[in-house]
This record gives C-alpha cells, sequence and structure tokens, in this order.
C-alpha cells in the first residue's frame, strides 16, 4: 500500500478521535470497525504483519486515552481503577501521577484494567487477526 494510503488513513483516524471525545466508548469503537474493516478488506492482499499489529496497537492506546478522558477527575479514576482490578496503593497513585492521558493510557495500569480482551469484547475490528485468515 502506498504511503498516502496509510496517511489518509490515518487523517481519517484522528477525526474520529475527535469526535469520540464525549461520546460513548461503544459508538467510537463502531465508527472506528466500520472503517477499519472497510480499509482492511481493500488492502487484503498486503500480508505485513508487524504494519498491522503496530497500527493494532496505536489504535487501542487512543481508545485508553479517551476513557482516562471520560473518568475526567483523579477520584473518579481512582475509584474506576479499583473497580477494574487495581489495588489501592497503585489505583491513587495512577489517579493523581499528574501526567497527561497519552502517558497515561500506555502505562501498564492502564493496560491492566482496560485489557485488549474488553475491546474484542465490544466488536472492535483487529487489523492484525484479519490478516491471518
Amino acid at each position: 500500500m502506498a504511503p498516502k494510503s496509510v496517511k489518509r488513513l490515518k487523517e481519517k483516524l484522528k477525526v474520529i478521535y475527535r469526535r469520540s471525545r464525549g461520546t460513548s466508548l461503544s459508538f467510537a469503537i463502531e465508527k472506528l470497525t466500520q472503517l477499519l474493516r472497510g480499509w482492511r478488506n481493500y488492502f487484503s492482499l498486503d500480508t505485513r504483519k508487524e504494519f498491522f499489529e503496530k497500527l493494532d496497537i496505536n489504535i487501542r492506546t487512543h481508545l485508553r486515552c479517551l476513557i482516562w478522558r471520560a473518568w475526567k477527575k483523579p477520584g473518579t479514576r481512582q475509584k474506576e481503577l479499583r473497580r477494574r482490578g487495581l489495588d489501592e496503593q497503585n489505583a491513587w497513585k495512577s489517579a493523581y501521577n499528574g501526567k497527561g492521558p497519552w502517558w497515561n493510557a500506555r502505562a501498564p495500569h492502564m493496560r491492566i484494567c482496560i485489557p485488549n480482551a474488553l475491546f474484542v469484547r465490544l466488536g472492535l475490528y483487529s487489523l492484525k487477526l484479519q490478516g491471518i485468515a
């Protein structure tokens, strides 16, 4: 696939990420799935697993960032992290760390509390898994 095509995809993803702020996670995943399914079917002959894996990781990180922003306040973040299985001390440290949403989206506490399986359960289309078949 041409670099221009990848650039166009990333621009479309950026629009979805921006529009998804303030909406539900399922709405964002629905829009992403529509775009990714069509894009992957168009480029179905491309077999570069690494490229699609990196793109999947980036998409999930953006979704975790949306979740972190949706929680807004440190108290809510702490409560949600606790509810999702993080111990009390680590939940407090993570919620009140003062780092930005992108840093927290890539941090281990978010990968533990919001695993990839959650996105699969919510119906997120995986570019990497579709290329294997």
